[in-house]
């Protein structure tokens, strides 16, 4: 019974009641995305900062998932609006997941699997994963690292799939103190979190 809004431009979504088509509240997602980008260089922080924006907008089970121009995926409840809500009580806070994209978040859509399909995607250095060069620690690193994304991402069984698209991949947790930053941030990356 909520109508979800953000404008062209603009860092807030707003939620409208969707029979009254009256302002139930207004959620800046500013500073959700500066603590999530805290670990970022300090220019690239304060150009993303500058140029903030809502670039994608998808409600899948409770959850608002909000794409911003900063590359960070956000997900926020979404609360129950019934026929007498006037307000929230409460304040809604964004939370950032730790995979985004280093560019902007270009969309985000949900699919349903079929009953029992199930995604089981290469992990680097497995069979049927593309080889990589370099040192076997290093690999070993790596396929470490994405053992661990993976099971992050994709922990529980469920039927559906939230898919974001955009420039790049960053993991929100690591500073840019990595050798692979920037390495493929002009490059379209899809990222799948199970929900």
């Amino acid at each position: 019974q909520g109508v979800w809004i953000a404008l062209q431009g603009s860092a807030q979504v707003r939620l409208y009641h969707a029979a009254t088509y009256e302002s139930l509240t207004e959620v800046d997602v500013a500073p959700a995305v500066h603590k999530m980008l805290a670990g970022s260089d300090a220019i690239i922080r304060q150009h993303k900062a500058a140029c903030l924006r809502i670039t994608a907008l998808l409600a899948c089970k409770d959850l608002l998932w909000i794409g911003t121009s900063a590359g960070v995926v956000l997900t926020l409840y979404i609360p129950p609006v019934s026929s007498s809500s006037s307000s929230l009580r409460s304040p809604l806070v964004p939370m950032g997941s730790a995979h985004g994209h280093t560019g902007h978040v270009r969309f985000l859509t949900s699919i349903e699997l079929p009953e029992g399909f199930d995604v089981a995607f290469p992990l680097p250095g497995e069979q049927g994963a593309p080889a990589t060069g370099g040192d076997g620690g290093s690999n070993l690193q790596r396929r470490d690292s994405a053992r661990r994304r993976a099971s992050t991402i994709l922990q529980t069984k469920s039927n559906l799939l939230v898919i974001s698209g955009g420039d790049g991949y960053e993991d929100f947790r690591l500073t840019n103190s990595s050798e692979t930053v920037g390495r493929d941030d002009s490059t379209n990356h899809l990222l799948l979190w199970r929900v």
